[in-house]
Order: C-alpha cells, then structure tokens, then sequence
C-alpha cells in the first residue's frame, strides 16, 4: 500500500504483500571436555557390524564407546581424543566406511522455542535474535501503546478480536477518529503492528510476537484508509503517556518538523515512554514524528541487512530493524466478517514495532528509565552484514534482542555485585573498628544476593519459561513487575522502609538478625547499583532521586552494620 505524501495529513508506513520464509538458526554450544581430552560423536550406519566399530576405531587411533544401551541400534558413539584435535579425528572418521556422521561433542541447554506453526516464516525474528531473547525477557508488566489504525483486539459488533492476538492483554484504548472508547482496527496496519510488539505466542497458531506477555494500548489516529491529522496524532500520544504506556509505537509519518508534535513527545518522555518511530518511506529525508527530539527512530533493512530501498535515512535515525516481508496475523475486510489473514508486509511501519517489542523486553528486566532503554538498544546493535556502517542509514545498528537483554541483565548484575562488595567492605570495617566480628556467611549471604541480584545467571542454563525461572532470576525489588512496571517504578519491595519493617517485627529474635541484615545489604546494593547503572528512574525526579538513593543506602547500612555483627545476631 503506497500513500501520497502531504504535508496536511499523516500516513502509515506503508506495506508491500510478500512473504519470503527463512529458516530458524541454531544455537552454538561449547564442546565438552573431560580431564584426558575432548569428546567427538560419531554416528554409524545401523548396519554397522562390531567388526566394522572395531576396524574404525583401530584406523583412528581411538576407543568408540556406545553412547547408551541404544547405541546396539542407533549405532551412535563416543570418543575421547587429545585436547584440541576433536574437529581434526572427526574431520578423518568421516571420510571413513559405514560412518555417516563425526563431530565435536558439544553441550546443549534447554532454549524456549514457540510452537506457533507460522514462524519460520518470521525470518525477521531470528534476525533480531528473539529464540535467545526470550529466555530472559517476553515484555511482562509493560503497556506498550499502539498509535495506530486501532487494533483488533475486541469483540464489538462488527468488529472482532483477530485469533493470534486472543492471548494478548488489550487494555482499553481510545478511537480518536471517531471520538469512540473502542479503538476498533478497520484497516489492519495497526493490528499487524500490534502482533510484532505482543503477538500471542507459544499457543500453537500462526506467529509469534516479540515482548508477547506485554500489554497493548490501542489508541486509533488513522482512519480506514490510513490517514490521520497532526492533531489527532499528538493527542494520541499524550493520551498514551497518561494511561501508562512505557513505550509508544508510532508507525506512521508525513511533512516536515512540528512543534505540536515534538511537545507531545517531549511530554510523553517525561512520563517516562520510550517513542518509537517509523523513520518514513521516502527513500529520502526522515519523517514527523521521527525527527522530533527525544522519539527513537528506525529505519528497516531487508533480510539481507541492506537498507530497504523505501526506507527514509537521515541523521535523525537512531536503529534499523527488519521491515521487508514482515509476517504476522491481521484483518482484512475492514475488521468485519471475521475476515483475517497471515500478511507479509513490507514498511519502516514493520520496523519500529520491533524496536518497540524490544524495548518492552528491556522495561521488563526492571529498567525504568527511558534514556537508559535507548542506552542498552543503542549499545547491543549488531552490525550489518553488508559492511556498511553508514549512521544515515542504520543509526547505531541493527537492532538485536538477545544482545540487548543479555546486557542489561549483566550490567545490573555487574553494578549491583560491586555495590553489595561495597557495601560488604565497609560492614567488615566498622565491624572490626568496634572490636566486633561478622556474623556467619551463611546466615546472611543467600538473603543479601536474593535481594540485592537475584539468581540473574539463570537464563543461561535455564530458559525463563521453564515454572519459578523467572521469579528466581529476579532480585527481590522486581518481584513488583509481575504487577506492572507502573507499580514497580516505585520500588515498593526496594527500599528502607522494608528493611525497617522487618526490623520492627523480627529484631528482638536473635536468629532473625543476621537474615535482617542481608536483606539490608542486598537492598542496598539493589537501588545503589541500578542507580549506578542509570537504569533506574523514580517519580520524584531526577533531582529528587540521587536524595533518596543516599537516605535508602545509609539506613540500610546501618541496619545490615549492626544486624551482622556477631554480638548482636546471637
């Protein structure tokens, strides 16, 4: 769908049907070593006699053992070989009879992968690494506003929720075409839109969505044909940042730079929303709202990180995301007869919703601060593999989901762990300064890393999917995100007042103490490392904030500084 540019009214990103399937990648894992060397597989023909592993083994120089009590079947085979020359014996095992197959042995790990039948043909979300980024984050406890056509996720009259999206917390919205409270989708660029962000996934239907246990806001600015007003469009926003959107996807663009639009960004990131914007489809100069100050920009590239040649470009662009044959579930006949299909489509409309999903995984780690979110999204971009660098094109990069979690989830680790060393280093010194002598590790070390960092290694090992990871993973203060990151940016499970209440209930128990005092520690290395980190944000301000850091941090120094003397802990 192509749109005439005017400078009187704003357009969607157009979208172009296409579909172009890719295969899913797979991940790398570590070869496994023991103490007399590497481990190679090889796999047999089944009809390989004892004879013929025998001759094998003997031509090779090593000892084949079977796998398991199957390997008498399946003929599949382990050996062990000096360190470093696995991939050289397996490399001449395969050149031998009866053997079908000789490689490095490697470990492997669970790794969360949806069932949803369509998504190998969602290329694009193995691009921005999703398969690895969802074992850390799937965008929980965040609103993400759709400004958009609407979106088909309610059942009202006519119009109807589309199935993948039946999974999907809609909250909602409002129709500021029709001056409606249903923000009914009746053109279908919305809903697509909507399906990248938070596509109901793992249900075992179509696609897959990226941040798909985030909550979607429809708010609808464009009519029926794609079309909306300056006006309309800057209220939307407005309205989005009111009822809670931590991130605001605006696929959509037209004219040149507006001061009414760039306040309504300017007022929706200090609410603390991250404004993601489809950089255009002119092939040229970057649109409004994405040349606004303070929105995110993105341009799209193809499934072979070019640059789309549609896409607008500029020095505005911040990051570049896939936008060319873009699959996800939408309507079509206006949203009316139940008519809905698996669409293709083609747009830095199909971009920036990725940024957005993204975005939302990020939120969902417990980074409240808008600035902090572009920080991580700017820093984890990978780099095209056409080789080209060019910032007009791509901004920072392409963006990457598995990068970008990974390195807020090891950067608030990083800061918290030294913060509660810190922390742990004065305690040791006034401790001894008064003669005293710390209480047991035991007694306070697990509580003061539950608080302070949660088991953050986990997704790792395990994926997040996998019953009570997620909670694990977490340190005690995001426990809140379960309930929404509008809760959660008041710290309530992340402060003094915590600690202080548990001093009041379970001080004058001895063996209360010293767990009292971890969780002063921790607590402290929880809001003095994210606060390091510049991930945290409050609704007191930015001037207001560094104050209560410091009154959180001291009372709970000096609540972990006498908990955990030995003296008192008894």
């Amino acid at each position: 769908m192509k749109f005439p540019a005017a400078a009187a009214v704003l357009v969607l990103a157009g979208s172009v049907i296409a579909v172009s399937p890719r295969a899913l990648a797979q991940t790398s894992a570590d070869i496994v070593h023991t103490a007399a060397g590497d481990e190679i597989v090889v796999d047999l023909e089944d009809s390989a006699s004892d004879a013929d592993v025998a001759a094998i083994a003997r031509a090779a120089g090593v000892t084949l053992l079977p796998n398991s009590f199957m390997a008498r079947e399946d003929r599949v085979m382990r050996a062990i070989v000096p360190a470093g020359t696995a991939a050289s014996v397996a490399a001449r095992i395969r050149s031998m009879a009866h053997v079908t197959g000789a490689d490095a042995n490697f470990r492997v790990r669970a790794s969360f992968m949806p069932n949803d039948p369509q998504l190998e043909q969602q290329w694009h979300m193995t691009r921005v690494g999703a398969p690895t980024a969802w074992n850390y984050s799937c965008g929980r406890g965040v609103t993400v506003a759709v400004v958009d056509t609407g979106v088909a996720c309610e059942n009202r009259g006519e119009f109807t929720r589309v199935l993948d999206l039946a999974g999907t917390r809609c909250l909602p919205g409002f129709d500021f075409v029709l001056d409606s409270e249903h923000a009914s989708d009746q053109q279908g660029h919305g809903t697509h839109v909507a399906g990248t962000i938070a596509q109901t996934t793992n249900n075992g239907f179509g696609v897959a969505g990226l941040a798909y246990c985030a909550t979607i806001l429809p708010v609808r600015v464009l009519d029926q044909d794609g079309y909306g007003s300056l006006a309309d469009v800057a209220e939307g926003i407005r309205y989005a940042a009111d009822h809670g959107a931590q991130v605001i996807n605006l696929s959509l663009g037209g004219g040149f730079r507006s001061r009414v639009m760039e306040d309504a960004v300017v007022y929706a990131r200090a609410h603390g929303a991250v404004v993601v914007c489809a950089a255009g489809n002119n092939g040229r100069y970057v649109e409004s709202p994405a040349n606004a100050p303070g929105s995110f920009a993105v341009s799209a590239t193809d499934p072979g990180d070019a640059l789309a040649y549609f896409s607008s470009r500029g020095p505005e662009v911040d990051i570049a995301a896939p936008g060319v044959n873009v699959t996800q579930h939408t309507i079509c006949n206006h949203g009316r007869d139940r008519c809905e299909q698996f669409a293709a489509w083609s747009g830095t409309s199909m971009a920036a919703p990725h940024v957005a999903g993204i975005a939302a995984m990020i939120y969902a780690l417990g980074v409240n601060n808008p600035d902090a979110v572009e920080r991580v999204l700017r820093d984890s971009a990978s780099h095209s593999s056409t080789g080209s660098t060019d910032r007009e094109h791509y901004g920072a990069g392409i963006v990457d989901a598995a990068a970008a979690v990974r390195m807020a989830v090891t950067r608030l680790a990083w800061a918290r762990g030294l913060a509660l060393l810190a922390g742990l280093a004065f305690i040791v010194f006034m401790v001894r300064r008064a003669k005293g002598a710390l209480a047991p590790v035991y007694a306070w070390l697990p509580t003061a890393v539950f608080t302070g960092l949660g088991l953050f290694f986990l997704p790792w090992f395990v994926p997040r999917v996998v019953p009570g990871v997620d909670l694990a993973m977490r340190p005690l203060g995001d426990w809140t995100m379960l309930l929404g990151m509008s809760v959660h940016r008041w710290l309530p499970l992340a402060n003094a007042a915590i600690v202080l209440l548990f001093v009041a209930v379970g001080f004058s128990r001895p063996k209360w103490r010293a767990p009292i005092g971890g969780l002063a520690l921790g607590t402290f290395a929880y809001v003095v490392g994210g606060w390091f980190t510049g991930f945290l944000a409050a609704p007191m301000g930015r001037w207001l904030l560094p104050l209560w850091i410091l009154a959180n941090a001291v009372a709970c120094l000096w609540v972990a500084r006498i908990a955990l003397d030995r003296e008192t802990a008894k």
